[in-house]
């Protein structure tokens, strides 16, 4: 009852009859999806085995012979691994599958996917004197031909460029921020952080904007506006210097950049519609941490017809299911595997504004952070934080089995970095941010004023100045406070 490529044993008894066809008895015993041969036959008239036959690296070693291995439109492309992936104990995780750096060691630096800027993978481009789409994107382009990702103005290779000249050229020499202790002021700055992440092993690059706009104003311009497109960019060259000049170095994961102190700064009240996918910075005080949530970023799914497998990328949340096999051509055939997935952390954090930010009177306002991988209670309720990510609205569905939705969206921000503040200190910063607050101009100027006859009525008046008379009282808190 079984076909003649049923068992590798059979195939080895009657490799002498390969070139007889098939019987109509068998024929007629097989099913449909079954009957399906190639069109294409050797010139020895050798039988070609059936769709649903194993891949060759499964079977015993005489089923190696190109006689009984799959034909080119069936074959499934396989990473070679010391273990049967296909076993119930192997998970989808990103060291199993994914590509390594090419100069970073045999066994490679793996790329993480970065669920915090969402599907940035299959971005199009455009020219920007046409409107089709471009083919092929390459960083040689043709002369007088632009490619940009489409509906923004970022051209990968211009923006690319300018991010690795930032990055090999800024010198702060003035700064006095906590993160430059122990740096020469007088080299690049980045090209030291990136020393550093080789020797600590910690992939990650932290980028002050403030450099980024002092630098090239354009391309911190591009950031704020298209961090979902600009930010995998920024990865893309600084993996490119890192691997050039340290090759046997080998990471957890490839470095990726968390741009951080946007110059958007926003209180939670001034968030608008205007600010949906943009890069803002906010500040606040941690109320609430949910606990780990598992988030599937690659979805894996098999045919339950031939055993035809691929993976989906999900994109911001949505699985894009496959409803035709591309192998058998059967429609709704495809299977979602759970343990073949790639998952990724995730936590929700509730992010309430500082109570010296809050109108007298008023109902303090929160907002909700989502924080990915290793963001992930990093943050606990209490803490003082700046909080620097992408400002999302997703919708609400009237049903959650219907995909209908309601006309009011529902705002969080995608956390990239954290930043904790103390709130001990004047503003929310340390001792050595906050010599910089006062500089010499400043302390000129408090001496000044000073020497004024009024400074006890001016003082008076700009304390509370929301709070109209009361005068006496004021006149007695700055008695208290000086």
């Amino acid at each position: 009852m079984s076909s003649p490529a049923s068992t590798p044993s059979r195939r080895r008894g009657k490799r002498g009859r390969s070139s007889n066809p098939a019987t109509p008895a068998q024929d007629a015993r097989s099913p449909p999806s079954q009957k399906r041969r190639t069109e294409e036959s050797t010139s020895t008239g050798e039988l070609q085995p059936m769709p649903t036959s194993p891949p060759a690296d499964l079977q015993s070693p005489g089923a190696a012979d190109p006689l009984f291995s799959s034909p080119p439109q069936f074959r499934h492309s396989a990473i070679p691994l010391d273990f049967d992936i296909s076993s119930p104990l192997t998970y989808g995780t990103p060291s199993s599958r994914v590509e390594g750096t090419p100069r970073s060691g045999v066994r490679g630096t793996p790329v993480r996917q970065r669920p915090d800027l969402g599907s940035a993978r299959k971005a199009r481009q455009v020219d920007l004197h046409s409107d089709g789409l471009a083919e092929d994107v390459t960083t040689e382009q043709p002369f007088g031909q632009k490619l940009v990702i489409w509906g923004t103005d970022v051209n990968v290779a211009s923006c690319k460029e300018k991010f690795q000249r930032f990055v090999q050229r800024f010198i702060d020499p003035l700064s006095k921020e906590d993160e430059d202790m122990g740096l020469d002021l007088n080299e690049p700055r980045y090209m030291q952080r990136l020393e550093e992440i080789n020797m600590v092993g910690e992939p990650f690059l932290n980028v002050n904007c403030d450099h980024l706009r002092a630098f090239d104003e354009n391309l911190y311009r591009q950031l704020i506006c298209y961090p979902q497109e600009v930010i995998p960019t920024f990865d893309m060259a600084a993996n490119e210097i890192f691997f050039d000049r340290y090759p046997d170095s080998i990471l957890e994961h490839q470095i990726q950049v968390r741009p951080y102190n946007a110059l958007k700064t926003r209180n939670m009240r001034s968030l608008n519609p205007e600010d949906i996918d943009q890069l803002i910075t906010i500040s606040g005080m941690v109320i609430r941490t949910s606990q780990l949530i598992p988030e599937m970023q690659e979805a894996f799914f098999k045919c339950q017809v031939c055993a035809f497998t691929t993976r989906v990328e999900i994109d911001r949340g949505r699985i894009a299911e496959p409803s035709v096999c591309k192998n058998c051509n059967t429609t709704h055939s495809m299977a979602l595997i759970h343990n073949r997935s790639m998952f990724s952390d995730k936590q929700m954090i509730k992010l309430q504004e500082s109570p010296e930010d809050m109108p007298a009177g008023q109902t303090p306002h929160t907002v909700a952070l989502f924080a990915h991988n290793d963001l992930v209670d990093k943050v606990q309720p209490g803490d003082r934080v700046n909080v620097t990510g992408i400002y999302r609205a997703v919708p609400i569905r009237v049903n959650p089995r219907v995909s209908t939705v309601k006309s009011v969206y529902k705002t969080h921000i995608d956390v990239i970095h954290y930043r904790k503040t103390d709130s001990k200190r004047l503003h929310g910063v340390d001792e050595e941010t906050e010599q910089k607050i006062f500089t010499e101009e400043r302390v000129e100027l408090l001496k000044e004023l000073s020497k004024k006859q009024d400074i006890y009525e001016r003082l008076a008046s700009a304390l509370a100045p929301s709070i109209y008379e009361h005068e006496d009282i004021k006149k007695v808190n700055q008695i208290y406070i000086f």
